[in-house]
């Protein structure tokens, strides 16, 4: 079996995310053999797009910043790849939180042809691309109404509209834009709809992870 085990998850927010990657990672070491979890890597938005975020509410980023701030990601994936070739058995576990296909949208200054040779490159090392897909209904229950009163609501997602109701929109209209991007993408992709129960679609998403191949359900 290939030695290096990548996974990129995207959608947009509200579609449960990080709650699956929570359980993802949590599945992982539990299954693991005792001294046999190996590598594992999570990189989460905190370094996938947290860095671009002084630059965007500043209105300072640029194409070139982004395009740099992936390079780097990029390019500590390629080593992790690379330094694990020797081995038969799966022994590096990366599992990544958003990544170009957000950036296309969020901060929203590169476009596709921008970011195709990264996903060109995250599909050369057998990287996977499971996409998140929720009904807007769902994207107000999740994403809207029990963040009301966080900051992401009252202070981030204010440049998306100035009320709840246009920042729901929002983001139901990025969820299409983002399931466009994911048909364009190189790599193996799953689109999974995160209505189901969660068991489901943890079992599943580890599946994909693990050996899976391309399939939509």
């Amino acid at each position: 079996m290939p030695p290096f085990k990548a996974l990129l998850v995207e959608g947009t927010s509200g579609v449960g995310k990080s709650t699956l990657i929570d359980a993802l990672i949590r599945n992982h070491v539990a299954t693991a053999k005792p001294r046999k979890i190996r590598t594992l890597v999570h990189l989460a938005q905190s370094h996938t797009y947290g860095p671009l975020a002084v630059l965007e509410d500043n209105g300072t980023l640029t194409v070139d910043e982004n395009i740099h701030h992936l390079e780097r990601i990029v390019s500590t994936l390629e080593w992790l790849h690379a330094s694990v070739q020797e081995h038969t058995h799966p022994w590096c576990f990366v599992i990544i939180d958003a990544l170009h296909l957000t950036h296309c949208v969020r901060p929203g200054v590169v476009k596709w042809g921008d970011v195709e040779t990264f996903d060109q490159k995250l599909a050369a090392l057998g990287c996977k691309l499971l996409f998140l897909k929720v009904s807007s209904a769902t994207i107000w229950e999740r994403g809207i109404m029990p963040r009301i009163d966080d900051q992401f609501i009252q202070e981030y997602a204010r440049k998306f509209g100035s009320s709840h109701e246009a920042i729901h929109r929002y983001f139901v209209e990025e969820q299409d834009i983002l399931a466009e991007f994911f048909t364009r993408s190189a790599m193996p992709k799953l689109l999974l709809d995160n209505e189901n129960a969660a068991e489901r679609t943890l079992a599943e998403a580890a599946a994909f992870w693990a050996d899976g191949t391309e399939q939509a359900t």
